[in-house]
């Protein structure tokens, strides 16, 4: 009976432990060039690690009052001072990026201090505002 009690246990320590293991391996971001990487849902220890990692500039695309959003902006500013981060706050709905969307993002992209983490639910919303500034040639690089 024993014998076959071990086995059990030993496989639900091993599931227990897995989320831990994965957790650490996760990227903090992905870079869409050398100066502007990408982040999704953002907690404040995540977001105090992508901060120590060197980011002189946030762009939080994600509205505070957008479901599910954990952390407002004013909480990452407030993060983001303790390390003299600039934190612009340019909210957009998912799915309806606009041609004003795209032009204010090109200007704040060559105004603000590089790297750049730009920031929203999953990361797709800021990459596509960021491909489409590319793409239109607005980045200048």
């Amino acid at each position: 009976m024993i014998k076959a009690i071990i086995p059990t246990l030993l496989c639900c320590l091993c599931l227990s432990y897995a989320p831990h293991l994965f957790a650490q391996n996760e990227k903090l971001s992905q870079a869409l060039n050398a100066q502007v990487s990408v982040s999704g849902e953002m907690t404040t220890d995540k977001f105090q690690q992508l901060i120590k990692n060197g980011f002189k500039s946030v762009i939080v695309n994600r509205p505070d009052q957008e479901q599910g959003n954990r952390i407002s902006v004013s909480q990452l500013r407030q993060i983001a001072e303790q390390s003299h981060v600039s934190v612009i706050y340019q909210p957009i709905v998912n799915g309806q990026i606009t041609q004003t969307d795209v032009i204010e993002f090109s200007k704040y992209y060559k105004e603000l201090p590089k790297p750049i983490l730009m920031v929203c639910r999953s990361g797709s919303r800021s990459s596509i505002l960021f491909n489409q500034a590319q793409s239109q040639g607005l980045l200048h690089e």
